[in-house]
């Protein structure tokens, strides 16, 4: 319930963001929105493979969940900022590559957890993104509640996702188990740290 809810929250406000950017500039998606977009794409077949009720990391859904993620996480979001960078990028490109990344980070999460071993807690920091984002919107535009995001903030969202994909390697063994058991606990308080001190800055 709380993923569809939160999806739901999330398409909404991305709607309400490209409606507004469009209004103003009349962008129309270009080579590195698709690639943007393919990354949520990557976000949906995780979510869709967690909600079927995979737990085996080694099989054939296993493998298509962490080379998603390979993909997603790490070639795309790689290869759209250099590109953004060259051939410009827009306001609404903006808002589809955040809130791609985010989703993406939620649906990673959740597959962690139902076939990576991780804790339910590594939910909490995706969720509490939305939450704050939800808020801020009440009262400032969407384009203003993420300037000026300092480097720790994408240093922590790396450890982040990197804490998921060691989770879902399907050929980990032990050492790998152990390193994540370990990792979950003090990155999740850190991740959660991290949010709050930013929520500070907004305000």
């Amino acid at each position: 319930m709380a993923m569809g809810g939160n999806l739901l929250v999330q398409e909404a406000l991305v709607g309400l963001a490209a409606r507004r950017a469009n209004r103003r500039t009349g962008h129309e998606l270009g080579l590195v929105d698709v690639m943007t977009l393919s990354r949520g794409a990557t976000a949906a077949l995780l979510g869709g493979l967690a909600a079927s009720g995979v737990r085996d990391r080694r099989g054939l859904a296993g493998w298509m969940g962490w080379l998603g993620v390979l993909y997603g996480a790490i070639l795309c979001d790689w290869l759209d900022g250099p590109i953004a960078r060259h051939t410009a990028t827009s306001e609404l490109g903006e808002v589809l590559d955040r809130e791609a990344d985010s989703w993406l980070t939620l649906c990673t999460a959740l597959a962690a957890v139902r076939w990576g071993g991780l804790p339910r807690a590594v939910l909490a920091p995706p969720l509490m993104r939305y939450a704050f984002l939800l808020d801020g919107m009440r009262r400032a535009p969407y384009a203003t509640l993420h300037g000026g995001e300092p480097s720790w903030v994408r240093q922590q969202g790396i450890a982040q996702m990197l804490l998921f994909i060691a989770s879902l390697a399907p050929f980990g063994g032990r050492v790998t188990r152990r390193v994540v058991c370990v990792a979950a606990p003090i990155q999740v308080p850190l991740q959660l740290g991290g949010l709050l001190l930013q929520r500070r800055r907004e305000r």
